[in-house]
């Protein structure tokens, strides 16, 4: 799915994913649709962005999406805070069974007993408020407005995996080496701050339109469907 950030449309739907078939979409309409584009936003998949490099060079700006950075950060903690439960004991690892959406979930969407039950775990399990505190720091640094340009960003995000590393993790480590792989794509949010959160939206919107089918064979139909509902231009 194509979107159109600036006018909040949705501009196509191709059938697949594959780097050949977005390079050929991409060149179809570079000097149409695509003739002023500056930037495109999209998830770590290698296919969007060497496909966009392929068409567009170094013209456009590729920036990884913030929010799929910390959807991958929250599986590695996930996996990260079962790798500091089984250094524990039976009785403390039976304290902890059922509060991972306590260690998950960001404060301000917890309730004043839930933070409270927090407070008392973290005190319990130092190791846990440590991988907790990563999460929460991450999380600063792409709130922080006074980043202002990739290459701040880079030094933040870098800060950030030197510190990771001390907690002696293999999930932190693997998501510190998926970061470094795609930092000067990540650090591209902090120029101009843009994300895939409308693509989200839309996704919404093209699974209710299956829904209501009961599904589709016919891609085709889809299609003009989705660009029957999402595809005009929204007013500010």
């Amino acid at each position: 799915m194509f979107i159109d950030h600036t006018n909040r449309r949705v501009l196509d739907v191709i059938e697949g994913r594959d780097k050949g078939l977005i390079v050929n979409y991409l060149r179809t309409h570079k000097g149409g649709v695509f003739g002023e584009l500056q930037e495109v936003t999209c998830d770590m998949w290698d296919a969007y962005v060497n496909a966009t490099l392929e068409v567009f060079g170094d013209k456009v700006k590729v920036t990884i999406d913030r929010f799929h950075v910390m959807k991958n950060f929250q599986e590695q903690l996930t996996e990260a805070r079962r790798e500091i439960q089984r250094g524990l004991g039976k009785e403390e690892a039976k304290e902890l069974k059922g509060t991972r959406w306590l260690w998950q979930t960001n404060p301000e969407n917890l309730s004043e007993e839930q933070r409270q039950q927090l407070a008392q775990l973290k005190e319990r399990f130092p190791r846990l408020k440590q991988l907790v505190e990563q999460r929460e720091s991450l999380r600063a640094i792409f709130e922080d407005t006074t980043i202002k340009d990739a290459a701040s960003g880079t030094n933040r995000l870098q800060g950030w995996m030197e510190q990771a590393k001390t907690l002696g993790l293999k999930a932190l480590d693997k998501f510190g080496k998926t970061l470094g792989n795609w930092l000067d794509k990540i650090a591209n949010y902090f120029t101009w701050r843009s994300s895939n959160g409308r693509t989200e939206g839309f996704n919404h919107g093209l699974r209710a339109i299956l829904w209501r089918a009961f599904g589709m064979v016919n891609f085709r139909h889809f299609r003009l469907r989705v660009l029957d509902r999402f595809g005009s231009p929204r007013k500010p």
